[in-house]
């Protein structure tokens, strides 16, 4: 009887999945590690714990592998870890007991784990996950279970065998990625490159698009689909496509044809960050429909939105018939973690930096290792930090989330600078608590997000761990940092005289920049303002496209600030053409040359050395 329940739910779960795989999985793309996984889940040694940062394809490699499983006649059961969070009444949707009973009561049975980290958070929680894991491996029943990297170091080193589920790979998968998505998502009339694979990997070399676009199974499938049926723009990061999604999804429907309903042109964002924020004080992003649409009601009048559960219910139903919510047996969840939280998070900046950050920041730090609440957090102050306005809140939450001492709070802190540069000045205290290895990690695992001052600030990061970047303007950090060859020797090697100049001439010349990038950011960000307000329109699809030719990502830039490398030069001249017409003067060609001046001065500071005695490594 246990069985048959969860065999149920599992089934429908796979069919949930497999809406993002194509039908029947036509469009699925095998992993590389996907082979070496099945052998040793059938030989059932020990656990295996997949281990991959959101949006990787955890979930859909497990779909997949319990395909090939029933193939060779076993019977895998696929159990969301959301399962057994208790809901308000303190009833789950399936208890540890009821999974070891149907698991060890069906020969050939294989558990398959998803999302065992949004189960690591508490103390309480984490040891019912072990205590499954180990009781099932004493009775000899095999078990994959899927985890992020940052949770999966809550669990003991001896339960199982850990395996890396990475990005696409550039030679195989990422190339039969492109050729399927293309097949799926474009037109056969649509203009598109002669060479899709070679365009979007010219696009990742050229840092139009960031590596985690381009790579990630999500992202890359996101990218196509909120594109369809015209081939996509190469020029987006992660947060530009989740605000496409956000804009085409849930501000309005931009799907077409006549399944469609009239209803769902209705914008929705307010529903949606209601039901996120609900989801957070629920503390799981799979709640029953009933409990989150009853704390959604609660969120929206505390700000004073009069929306009961009628209304909640239909932009529920709305929603999923977007794809923005999936909605099984009745549990409702974002079409993904990473999305839960970044919804969770526009519906709490939108709530005020003053009323919200103060509170939010010190759970963070009252709670540093709840990444659940983490996550959501480090989303809102990347939002608000393009927030002119909010921007000293933000700057003082990520100096607070700093002092903590810390590494996840002053992780959070980190990121959020890599987006805005110019929140914080570079300090000993900024990474002091934060140790070499983990550093590293941070260095070569976090996007560009298209910050040249970023990689030039990088570069103190690099002197502390003996690193050295090969360039910067676009790629990763693990791109444009490398290990210091036998030819370069480190930094408190060379003469301290001719080091303290250099850094004394490196230090003023950034200084410069920052003021120029300041300048900058600041006009660029009054002429998003105006052209705005003078167009009558907040649709930035619609003005990028009508004043400037150009895609929603490419105009977002001017709300974006420091993000003016692939716009550059061209795009200002043409603000300040449009300028002229509606009676403003934005002067963004000068101060765009002045900073690329300032830009080029520091590049020269910081290899002056090579004027002074041959090489920097002599």
């Amino acid at each position: 009887m246990h069985w048959d329940r969860l065999a149920r739910l599992s089934q429908h779960l796979l069919d949930d999945i497999e809406v993002g795989s194509g039908d029947h999985g036509t469009w699925y793309v095998s992993r590389d590690i996907e082979a070496a996984l099945l052998r040793r889940t059938v030989l059932g040694s020990e656990p295996q714990i997949v281990v991959g940062e959101a949006g990787h394809g955890k979930s859909t490699l497990l779909w997949s592998l319990h395909r090939a499983l029933q193939k060779q006649g076993l019977h895998p059961l696929l159990v969301s870890a959301t399962w057994l969070h208790p809901g308000d009444d303190g009833i789950r949707t399936a208890s540890t007991a009821e999974i070891v009973a149907a698991i060890t009561g069906r020969p050939g049975a294989i558990l398959l784990l998803d999302t065992a980290d949004l189960m690591l958070h508490s103390r309480s929680a984490r040891h019912d996950i072990i205590d499954l894991v180990t009781v099932l491996a004493r009775t000899a029943v095999p078990v994959v279970l899927t985890t992020r990297p940052l949770e999966g170091q809550s669990l003991p080193a001896n339960l199982g065998h850990k395996i890396t589920l990475g990005p696409f790979s550039s030679n195989s998968e990422l190339p039969t990625a492109i050729e399927a998505l293309t097949v799926e998502f474009i037109a056969d009339d649509s203009v598109m490159p002669t060479n899709p694979v070679s365009a979007i990997q010219s696009a990742l070399a050229r840092g139009a698009l960031v590596d985690d676009v381009c790579t990630s199974p999500l992202l890359l499938r996101l990218l196509f689909s909120l594109s369809a049926p015209h081939f996509p723009q190469l020029e987006l990061d992660v947060t530009g496509l989740y605000n496409l999604f956000w804009s085409r999804r849930i501000v309005s429907d931009h799907r077409s044809g006549p399944e469609v309903p009239a209803e769902d042109s209705d914008d929705l964002s307010a529903s949606a960050g209601f039901l996120a924020i609900a989801m957070l004080a629920l503390g799981t992003p799979e709640p029953p429909v009933d409990v989150v649409v009853r704390r959604a009601a609660q969120v929206a009048a505390s700000v004073d939105h009069a929306y009961d559960d009628v209304v909640l219910r239909r932009h529920v139903r709305a929603l999923t018939r977007r794809g923005v919510l999936v909605t099984t047996d009745n549990r409702a969840r974002f079409l993904h973690q990473t999305f839960f939280e970044f919804a969770a998070a526009k519906g709490l900046a939108n709530r005020g930096a003053e009323d919200e950050l103060p509170r939010l920041t010190a759970r963070v730090a009252q709670t540093p290792d709840d990444l659940f609440v983490g996550a959501v957090v480090e989303q809102t102050l990347i939002i608000l930090g393009s927030d002119l306005l909010a921007r000293p809140a933000v700057r003082a939450s990520c100096q607070t989330l700093i002092r903590t001492g810390l590494p996840y709070p002053i992780s959070i802190a980190m990121t959020v600078w890599a987006h805005h540069p110019a929140l914080l000045e570079l300090t000993p205290d900024m990474f002091a608590a934060v140790a070499d290895d983990q550093l590293r990690r941070y260095l070569t695992t976090l996007p560009l997000l298209d910050s040249r001052q970023f990689a030039e600030r990088a570069r103190d990061f690099g002197n502390r761990l003996d690193i050295i970047p090969r360039g910067t303007g676009t790629g990763t950090f693990h791109e444009i940092l490398s290990p210091h060859d036998g030819s370069v020797h480190p930094p408190d090697s060379r003469v301290p005289e001719e080091l303290t100049a250099y850094q004394e001439r490196l230090v003023r010349a950034l200084q410069r920049l920052e003021a120029r990038r300041g300048d900058l950011e600041r006009a660029t960000d009054e002429a998003y303002r105006s052209i705005r307000r003078a167009a009558g329109s907040k649709d930035d699809d619609q003005l990028g496209r009508t004043l400037f030719s150009i895609s929603r990502s490419a105009f977002y830039r001017l709300k974006a600030g420091s993000s003016w490398s692939a716009p550059g030069k061209k795009l200002c001249a043409d603000i300040d053409a449009h300028g002229d017409t509606i009676g403003e003067r934005f002067d963004l060609s000068r101060l765009h040359d002045s900073y690329v001046a300032a830009a080029q001065e520091a590049d020269d500071a910081r290899h002056a050395r090579d004027g002074r005695g041959g090489s920097a490594g002599q």
